[in-house]
């Protein structure tokens, strides 16, 4: 009884915490999208006819199917594992396109994709959805496959667009490299607000990296506006405060 006390005054402690946080976001920010894959934009920056770049679909899209929902405008979303393209490919509204290649610092590059494991083999409570092209990821383990790359610059070419109003990165790992490359070429600022899953811990990245990352961010223009749990929201500076 007591374990069990104690696990719900943790939860209760979190739930408190989230919220009191929450309420912090400046005014106009939204939570597009499901607890387990939604995520906040600020709605008072968005154009008249919003492009989100959604890097990392899974089994999961009520957050792009929010965005069109609440806003309009378009969505490309960039998933490379077969699974998730197959979840993805009936699902999609015909103002969404998936493009089954990775995201990456560069387009055109073949890479080694890592798939998860069987889902008896991961621990517990995973999706078995995650592949990465970290192979230090704790779910690869399972069968590689060779993928295609895609680029923030390319992207923006294929929609004849000089920026996007939102870069949603989920890529299980590979968001260190790909960060590091956009802010030292200083195309990251073709992105008006940039929502990250950070993956330390369960790859052989640490929060030290994450720190690393968040302050590369900062230098770059941009202001980190709120965590969620390993979720982290940055909006470019001179959109406002």
């Amino acid at each position: 009884m007591t374990k069990l006390l104690q696990k719900h005054w943790r939860r209760l402690k979190r739930s408190v915490s989230r919220r009191f946080r929450e309420q912090l976001l400046p005014r106009g920010y939204r939570r597009l999208g499901t607890r387990y894959g939604g995520w906040w934009v600020d709605a008072r920056w968005l154009s008249s006819a919003p492009l989100l770049i959604d890097c990392g679909l899974g089994e999961d899209i009520s957050f792009p199917l929010a965005f069109l929902q609440a806003f309009g405008g378009k969505v490309v979303g960039v998933e490379p594992n077969p699974r998730s393209l197959n979840y993805c490919r009936d699902r999609v509204p015909g103002a969404m396109s998936v493009l089954p290649k990775a995201f990456w610092s560069e387009p055109g590059k073949k890479l080694e994709f890592h798939l998860p494991r069987p889902q008896q083999e991961l621990p517990k409570g995973a999706d078995g959805v995650s592949g990465s092209l970290d192979g230090s990821h704790e779910y690869a383990g399972g069968s590689r496959l060779e993928v295609e790359t895609t680029s923030l610059a390319e992207i923006l070419s294929q929609q004849a667009r000089a920026e996007c109003d939102v870069l949603k990165l989920d890529i299980e790992g590979a968001e260190y490299e790909v960060l590091s490359e956009l802010c030292s070429s200083g195309e990251i600022r073709k992105a008006g607000q940039v929502l990250v899953e950070f993956h330390h811990k369960v790859t052989r990245h640490t929060h030290a990296d994450t720190q690393q990352a968040v302050a590369q961010m900062q230098r770059c223009g941009f202001r980190l506006v709120h965590t969620e749990d390993r979720n982290y929201i940055f909006r470019r500076q001179d959109l406002g405060r």
